[in-house]
């Protein structure tokens, strides 16, 4: 009977083993394939002001290109008809579990006051794995710039908080707001909650954008970076 009870112990192990290494391989291969999907559209595209139309060619919910210096995060934004379908499908709309790096769909580029783009907390720290780094003091004061190039124009911004929050409590996510003083109110919450104090002014004149993905510090919690526009140009 104990030699029995041995055996199914062996057998039990083995299945988990091969459960978990065929798990990993999976994963690596969403990886892999996100990667090579990302470099065939950094590489194959046009850097100057055709870059926007090859892309919307390629897929007309193409919006902008996001960039962050001293990060890996170099990808194309796009938004879909809810903020669910780009959890889940590559760049191309071909169901991929990595997703793609995309605005929040109530958004208008060019009109709001405020944009959202999400992306997923990838354990290879690509896509907005590496957002985590601004809860470094050193990292969120050096490196604050986030670049969007948009129908040739580059829009950067600058970077004013950080935060861990909750995934239930999402008042961190306001787009549309009823009064300047509402959104004055909403730039005051994000600011005070941010980690590490900045001298970055932000008012009801200024247009931000806010940089969401999970993390792994508690139970569904999420990584916020909150930037202002800071100039457009050519």
């Amino acid at each position: 009977m104990k030699k029995l009870i041995k055996i199914l112990i062996n057998i039990i192990c083995i299945i988990t083993l091969i459960f978990s290494i065929l798990s990993i391989y999976i994963k690596l291969s969403e990886y892999k394939k996100a990667d090579e999907i990302y470099t065939e559209l950094r590489e194959n595209t046009s850097n100057n002001n055709s870059k926007h139309q090859e892309l919307y060619d390629k897929n007309s919910d193409y919006r902008f290109w996001l960039k962050i210096n001293n990060t890996n995060i170099d990808y194309p934004v796009v938004q879909g008809y809810n903020n669910d379908f780009y959890l889940t499908h590559d760049f191309y709309k071909n169901s991929l579990p990595s997703g793609s790096i995309f605005m929040d769909y109530r958004n208008n580029f060019e009109n709001d006051k405020s944009l959202i783009v999400y992306g997923h907390y990838m354990k290879n720290k690509t896509m907005f794995g590496q957002l985590e780094n601004y809860t470094d003091e050193a990292f969120f004061k050096e490196n604050n710039l986030v670049e969007i190039e948009y129908k040739g124009q580059t829009y950067t911004y600058e970077i004013f908080s950080v935060y861990t929050a909750d995934l239930i409590n999402r008042d961190y996510l306001n787009i549309h707001f009823n009064s300047n003083d509402e959104f004055k109110d909403y730039l005051n919450y994000i600011t005070e909650r941010s980690v590490h104090k900045s001298d970055i002014k932000v008012d009801i004149s200024d247009k931000i954008i806010t940089l969401y993905t999970c993390n792994y510090e508690f139970k569904d919690a999420r990584t916020i970076v909150h930037a202002k526009l800071i100039s457009k140009k050519l």
